[in-house]
C-alpha cells in the first residue's frame, strides 16, 4: 500500500511543479509583453528632449505645395516657439549659400535658445557630428520637423530611430511636392517607431499642464495665435466669452 502512495504523491509534485513553471513562464511573458508599449503611448519628459529644425531655407521652402503656404509658414513659427518656451538643446540643420537661400525668418527670430548648427553633404542630418552631440547631451527623445517630410526629415527620422531613439515628427510643419510621398514618407515613419502628429499636439506632449507657472502661460500663447492659422477657411470663436482659451483664474 505504500509504495502506490509514495507514486501518487510523487505524481502530484511533479504535475504541481509543471503548473508553477507554466505559470512562471505565463507570467514572464506577460511581463514582457505590458513592458513593450507602443511607442505612440510614450510620452516625451522635457529634461531627455532634444529639438531639430531640418532645413528651414528659403531656397527649399517654394518647394512645399502639400500644404497652403500660409498655414505652413504660420505652422514653422509655431514650432519655432517652442525653443524659447522650454529651453531645450536645439540643433538646426542646413546652410545658407547660393543655392539654400536664407533661414526662414521665423527661425531666426525665435530659435534662439542653446542651439547647434550643423552643416552636411548627406542627405540625412544625423552625421557623425550631430551623432557625437547628441550622444554628449545624454537626451533619447528627439522631436523633429522640417523640409521636406518625404527627403531629409525621412532620413533623420530613420537613422534616429535606428540609433535607438524616440522620434516625434510635426508632420504639420514638414510637407512635399507630392501628396502620395508625403503619405508614404509618414506611414514609413510611423512603422519605423516614430510618433507622428501636429504641432499641437505635441505642444501639450510636452507641456502636458496649462496652469504649469512654466509653460502653461507659453503653451495657450502659441495656441492662440497659431492655432486658428492652422485650420484652412473660416474659423469663430465659439468660447463662451468670444476670447478664446484662457487660463484658469489665478494662473
Amino acid at each position: 500500500m505504500r509504495q502506490p502512495l509514495l507514486a501518487l504523491a510523487a505524481a502530484l509534485l511533479l504535475a504541481s511543479a509543471a503548473t508553477t513553471t507554466h505559470a512562471q513562464t505565463a507570467t514572464r511573458n506577460t511581463t514582457t509583453q505590458n513592458s513593450t508599449a507602443p511607442a505612440a503611448l510614450a510620452r516625451p519628459a522635457l529634461d531627455d528632449t532634444v529639438l531639430i529644425y531640418v532645413d528651414y531655407v528659403t531656397g527649399l521652402d517654394n518647394l512645399i505645395n502639400t500644404i497652403p503656404r500660409a498655414q505652413f509658414r504660420n505652422n514653422i513659427t509655431a514650432f519655432a516657439k517652442f525653443n524659447p518656451l522650454f529651453r531645450v538643446p536645439t540643433i538646426v540643420l542646413g546652410e545658407e549659400n547660393d543655392y539654400y537661400g536664407t533661414f526662414l525668418p521665423e527661425i531666426t527670430e525665435h530659435v534662439t535658445y542653446d542651439i547647434h548648427r550643423f552643416n552636411r553633404t548627406q542627405v540625412s542630418g544625423y552625421t557623425p557630428e550631430v551623432a557625437a552631440y547628441l550622444a554628449s547631451t545624454g537626451r533619447k527623445t528627439v522631436v523633429i520637423g522640417g523640409i521636406s517630410i518625404d527627403n531629409c526629415t525621412l532620413h533623420t527620422t530613420l537613422d534616429l530611430l535606428r540609433n535607438g531613439y524616440q522620434v516625434y515628427v510635426i508632420t504639420a510643419v514638414s510637407g512635399s511636392n507630392s501628396p502620395m510621398a508625403e503619405a508614404d514618407a509618414i506611414a514609413r515613419m510611423r512603422d519605423a517607431g516614430a510618433v507622428t502628429g501636429g504641432w499641437l499636439s505635441i505642444l501639450t506632449d510636452l507641456g502636458q499642464d496649462f496652469a504649469d507657472p512654466r509653460y502653461g502661460q507659453g503653451m495657450m500663447g502659441i495656441i492662440q495665435a497659431h492655432w486658428p492659422a492652422s485650420t484652412i477657411g473660416t474659423v469663430s470663436d465659439s468660447t463662451p466669452d468670444g476670447h478664446g482659451l484662457q487660463l484658469p483664474a489665478g494662473y
